[in-house]
């Protein structure tokens, strides 16, 4: 019985540990995903403007989407760090004195807000030039000589403890703390990500379609009696490399999140590392990356070699000099020049002097010894003869080609769809659309994806959208889809209650069922924006037309824009650097 007891007892004593265990292991988890929860976050969509900034005789106001005016125009400056909330940050006089300017915070009904704290700001991107420069959800508060944060609602992220805070360039959402002279990091949660013990801290630049900038790094550093030494942190704020580097640079165009390739200079050589690992060692006085065939061109003694993203040497270091065309390797040796392949492999000798790489994997351009270009198939067939000065891909089968200084395009059976004629022939973007420009005349030509001439335009300037282009003259405008096709307003905006339309060289309005609903008597006129008001205009001034049909203001306004904006009476102007307000300040004095 005793020993029954015993193994009893044990089974007991077994079964508490493992539940410890589990114990344990589920707190660590929750631990690890609070942690994570902290560090991520997400970067708030404006997806429509509520609010806007009018100005009127040298001061700002704000108006909301009905043109009502919900702050009046009495402070020297105003911003709205985000437009579809209701919180306007009002600059009034600057103070010589503390060399600042003193803030007040208002919503839509004019009611203060954090009035508890000395001074409101927005946070604004330093570096960044865009219609909405700002963090979007927090606001940094002052008290005294130091900083804190808050969001919009007014909840306290941060106590004003830091000596300063502002947005880290070209990172929205991560900011940049500085307490006893040292710089850290700190997301828009308040969560620290770097402890302020660094003497600089950048951004790593990296993006991909992917993660966008949430997979990005950062380059620290701190300086010394040398100089500046650099180190590397990852997103997640682990340090792959150490602060004792004298350069850093993340090799961006590698677009893998979770391998972090770093160039880095120590004791004057260069290195290469996959996130801790070494890949290539700091023998190297220089390494260049080369982002067509992902090989690095290396220099050790004054000779260049190859060595691959791996690590492994593709050529040894004993070439006067390395060039990519493409992925094929010219390698050039006591005047002897050797082509290779991304492996290492010596090619036959090609009667070619280089051959280009396309982004269509059945074509390569080729140069041949006099200079001249044409295209090969990837069975090395002659599918363009090397005649012509210049050759470029555009897509499908159609190559844009220079032959007696002006430009055409020829098609793989060598037949010519655009003559000769044209100063400019352009691929717009990544569609399958050309554009033609006529220099002489100011002509601008769209042709299709069939190479067909769809329309032609004089004095116009384009506009590219994601699903369209638009075509836009001081009397003509025109939309084309993705292939170059003609496309109506229509298709594009079910939704607007008035469409532009031009009968017998004048401009008006009709509904979605086609019915005239402005009579065609403007020289021009934009659709209706999102807020329901168009642009009409006449001799030369601008006015303004509601969804209604109903006019706001007649033409009277100096606009010298194609596509003016309009909500209400105002219209939009830009001061630069990304900020922008509405006045209805648009007429010029007559000269005396």
């Amino acid at each position: 019985m005793e020993k029954k007891n015993k193994k009893h007892t044990k089974k007991k004593v077994i079964g508490v540990i493992t539940g410890i265990i589990i114990l344990v292991i589920a707190v660590i988890v929750a631990i690890g995903v609070y942690t994570q929860s902290k560090r991520n976050y997400e970067i708030e969509e404006v997806k429509q403007y509520q609010y806007f900034k009018i100005y009127e005789a040298g001061k700002y106001g704000v108006i909301n989407k009905e043109g009502d005016i919900l702050i009046e125009p009495q402070y020297a400056m105003i911003m709205i760090p985000n437009p579809s909330k209701p919180v306007f940050v009002c600059y009034e006089v600057y103070d010589e004195i503390n060399k600042n300017y003193k803030t007040i915070v208002y919503n839509d009904n004019k009611e203060q807000l954090y009035s508890q704290y000395e001074q409101v700001q927005p946070f604004i991107f330093s570096e960044i030039t865009s219609e909405l420069p700002f963090e979007k959800s927090i606001l940094k508060t002052k008290q005294g000589d130091l900083y804190g944060i808050i969001d919009f609602s007014g909840k306290e992220i941060v106590a004003p403890t830091y000596e300063s805070i502002e947005s880290l360039p070209y990172k929205e959402g991560m900011l940049l703390i500085q307490k006893n002279g040292k710089y850290g990091l700190m997301n828009m949660k308040g969560t620290i990500i770097l402890p302020t013990e660094y003497d600089l801290i950048e951004a790593d630049g990296y993006y991909s379609n992917s993660s966008q900038n949430k997979k990005e790094g950062y380059i620290i550093a701190n300086k010394t009696d040398q100089g500046y030494r650099y180190g590397y942190i990852n997103s997640q704020g682990k340090k792959i490399l150490e602060v004792e580097y004298n350069e850093i640079e993340r090799i961006n165009s590698i677009l893998e999140d979770e391998k972090i390739y770093i160039m880095a200079m120590k004791n004057g050589k260069m290195g290469v590392y996959q996130n801790e690992t070494i890949v290539i060692p700091h023998d190297y006085e220089d390494i260049v990356y080369n982002k067509v065939n992902n090989l690095f061109t290396v220099q050790k003694n004054g000779k260049q070699g190859v060595i691959n993203l791996q690590g492994n040497i593709v050529l040894q270091a004993e070439y006067d000099d390395i060039q990519f065309s493409g992925k094929i390797i010219k390698a050039t040796k006591e005047g002897n020049t050797v082509f290779y392949n991304d492996k290492g492999e010596e090619q036959e000798k090609s009667n070619f002097a280089d051959i280009l790489y396309t982004t269509n994997d059945n074509y390569f351009i080729t140069i041949n010894q006099e200079g001249k270009y044409g295209v090969i198939d990837k069975q090395k067939q002659t599918i363009i003869q090397n005649n012509f000065e210049y050759i470029e891909y555009a897509f499908k089968d159609y190559f844009i080609c220079t032959q007696n200084g002006k430009l055409g395009v020829v098609n793989a059976q060598q037949q010519y769809e655009i003559d000769f004629v044209y100063n400019v022939i352009q691929r717009v973007q990544d569609k399958n659309i050309l554009q033609t420009i006529n220099t002489e005349n100011n002509t601008i030509e769209i042709y299709n994806q069939d190479m067909q001439k769809v329309y032609s335009m004089q004095n116009a300037t384009m506009y590219i959208e994601d699903n369209y282009i638009k075509l836009v003259s001081d009397v003509d405008r025109q939309y084309f889809d993705n292939n170059g096709n003609i496309i109506s307003n229509q298709t594009l905006f079910p939704e607007n209650q008035l469409l532009a339309i031009k009968q017998e060289g004048k401009w008006g309005f009709v509904n979605q069922a086609g019915e005239i609903k402005v009579e065609a008597q403007y020289d021009m006129v934009t659709e209706c924006n999102a807020y329901g008001y168009a642009g009409i205009k006449q001799n030369g001034k601008w006015g303004v037309i509601n969804e209604e049909g109903s006019i706001i203001v007649e033409p009277i306004y100096d606009m010298n824009v194609l596509e003016p904006e309009f909500i209400y009476r105002y219209g939009k102007q830009n001061a630069g650097y990304g900020f922008e307000y509405y006045t209805d300040e648009l007429i010029k004095e007559e000269e005396e």
